[in-house]
């Protein structure tokens, strides 16, 4: 009886990681994933602008740190290969259609989140430099390549 407890424990851990390793193989949840994570990064930034969260230029550092290595970290081919255009996704056509447009403003946001994290971050003021040089890359990126499906 105690090897089939183990042998059903067994069979569901492996289910368990070849779910894990399929969510992993789907570039649309890969993606969606990390800009979400890029997306909470920039809000905790947002609060501290507002006023909602107290300046903390650890936490801000941690976000912009987030920020970048997640950009850093997308890869064109995996995160948007052919076909990955249907689906619950909101990335636009034109990011197939336009791939060098893609990369290039894919190119802005790294290189924004690498100079922003390497910046100093002393005052709200500095963060609030940071958070507009993000911004404006991820809206020029946004604007272009993202459906604004609510």
């Amino acid at each position: 009886m105690a090897w089939t407890f183990k042998s059903a424990l067994a069979a569901l851990l492996i289910a368990g990681l070849a779910a894990t390793a399929f969510g992993a193989d789907d570039p649309i949840k890969l993606r969606q994933e990390t800009m979400k994570a890029i997306g909470g990064a920039v809000g905790s930034l947002v609060k501290m602008v507002k006023g909602e969260t107290p300046f903390d230029a650890a936490s801000a550092k941690a976000a912009l740190a987030t920020v970048a290595t997640k950009a850093q970290g997308i890869d064109i081919a995996s995160y948007f290969p052919a076909g990955s255009d249907k689906g619950e996704t909101k990335a636009k056509a034109t990011i197939w259609s336009d791939p060098d447009g893609f990369k290039a403003a894919l190119a802005k946001l790294q290189t924004a989140a690498e100079q922003q994290e390497a910046a100093p971050l002393a005052s709200i003021d500095d963060v609030k430099k940071a958070l507009g040089a993000l911004g404006g890359a991820c809206k020029s990126c946004h604007d272009t390549y993202r459906e604004n499906k609510s």
